[in-house]
């Protein structure tokens, strides 16, 4: 419980000094880039992750459907990925400070899922993010349980009516080196694996799913 608690206390402390340096620096300039770069690793580290990547993410990918986990899945893809990637998620999580600061300076986009109107806004905030990565995750919160939730209709629909080119991503074993809700840490490798870009026509997104749920269980 205590190294759990000093890993978290670093965890948190790196992501309130990003929040601060952000707001200190022009937004998207060569400094601003820099400094995300450098938290999103430090926050890795300080969680005790190293990362491995598996496969190919393709240039030209619009949209990353990933299984989500834990809250560092955004800083593991960002040291994979880099700097130029737009995160979704919901408010409750991402509206909160010290995480705010750096959703809106770097311009991530939040959905409130008890807004009757949110997918009109997904839509409309997707595709303001045009020559981005947009990086979104199915399940629509963390899955705690050891296995990938069931996906919501919400990917599916933006993927369909903005014609993105998506690609899969599956985050395996984060809860085995820092798991919150366990209240347990250690030090290892999260593997990210890439799979394939997707291919839309009938079925697509179930059998999406399924892939994921395979390679994740390969663990």
């Amino acid at each position: 419980m205590l190294f759990f608690t000093l890993k978290k206390y670093k965890v948190y402390l790196a992501i309130a000094a990003e929040s601060i340096a952000l707001s200190l620096c022009q937004r998207h300039g060569r400094i601003f880039n820099r400094l995300r770069r450098f938290f999103s690793i430090k926050i890795v580290r300080n969680a005790g992750a190293t990362v491995n990547l598996t496969g190919t993410i393709d240039n030209d990918t619009d949209i990353l459907i990933v299984n989500h986990q834990s809250m560092t899945d955004i800083f593991i893809l960002e040291e994979v990925i880099g700097n130029d990637v737009r995160f979704v998620g919901r408010t409750g999580i991402m509206d909160k400070w010290p995480i705010s600061g750096i959703v809106e300076r770097v311009g991530h986009i939040t959905v409130d899922q008890q807004d009757k109107r949110a997918i009109i806004k997904l839509l409309k905030d997707v595709r303001a993010c045009k020559g981005k990565k947009v990086i979104i995750f199915p399940e629509g919160t963390r899955s705690q349980s050891g296995s990938i939730g069931t996906f919501e209709g919400g990917t599916k629909l933006v993927v369909e009516k903005l014609k993105l080119k998506a690609q899969p991503i599956v985050i395996k074993n984060i809860l085995s080196v820092y798991d919150e809700s366990a209240k347990t840490a250690n030090s290892g490798v999260v593997e990210v694996e890439a799979l394939p870009a997707i291919i839309v026509a009938e079925g697509w997104y179930d059998k999406t799913y399924q892939d994921m749920l395979h390679v994740f269980e390969q663990q």
